[in-house]
């Protein structure tokens, strides 16, 4: 799952994104606005967590500039402004939820998780190809009812490519979502990353992770 945390607390921001990473979630920041706002235009993320004092662009005009050109990924607002005014007006531009600060990262945690179900019923269903099923919910992976254990980046990849079941999923496509939109990855690591996910899943004949040559990978 990809977070978008926008927010110009550059502390904050950083301990956040620590927090939901350590919890398998891909993170990407912004510190204003403006910049926020193109990052959520352009990367397909599972929900945003938005400030509502920022620069450039403040958070209600970001909601409502995103819910203006019909873009739904989930928002909720991390604010300190807990006034009850503040508060339909985030709804209003289009806030699915709202949490004051100081908080407890549990309750974020639960709160964008409920909004992720909510806006994808599907995300908690196991996910399968052959004999291989996926849960995103446990992070389990099995085979044949045999639990094989994978590295986060690994289960990361094999979830994603699931997830995109028969559909080429693009190299540069794979590093931006696995390894955030700053990544200065190239193929190799990700050749090196799948070469060890078809080990240990089993798949030497390229039978379930097929590569395309020269574009990318795809599940069938």
């Amino acid at each position: 799952m990809k977070l978008l945390i926008i927010e110009d607390e550059k502390d904050l921001n950083n301990a956040l994104k620590k927090g939901f990473e350590n919890k398998g979630f891909i993170v990407d920041q912004a510190f204003d606005g403006n910049t926020g706002y193109q990052k959520s235009y352009a990367n397909g993320y599972d929900a945003i967590i938005l400030d509502l004092n920022l620069p450039k662009k403040d958070g209600f005009e970001v909601g409502k500039l995103l819910r203006n050109e019909k873009i739904e990924i989930p928002i909720i607002a991390l604010t300190a402004r807990d006034g009850l005014t503040d508060k339909l007006k985030g709804f209003d531009s289009g806030f699915d939820d709202y949490l004051t600060k100081p908080f407890e990262f549990k309750e974020l945690l639960a709160r964008i998780q409920a909004l992720i179900r909510r806006s994808k019923p599907v995300i908690d269903l196991v996910l399968k190809t052959g004999m291989l099923e996926l849960n995103p919910k446990t992070r389990k992976v099995t085979k044949k009812n045999k639990e094989i254990n994978l590295t986060k980046l690994e289960f990361n990849i094999l979830e994603y490519l699931l997830r995109k079941k028969d559909i080429v999923v693009r190299n540069e496509e794979l590093i931006e979502h696995i390894w955030g939109e700053d990544s200065d990855l190239l193929d190799p690591p990700i050749r090196s990353h799948i070469k060890n996910l078809r080990k240990k899943i089993g798949d030497s004949n390229f039978e379930i992770i097929k590569t395309i040559a020269g574009i990318g990978y795809k599940v069938e």
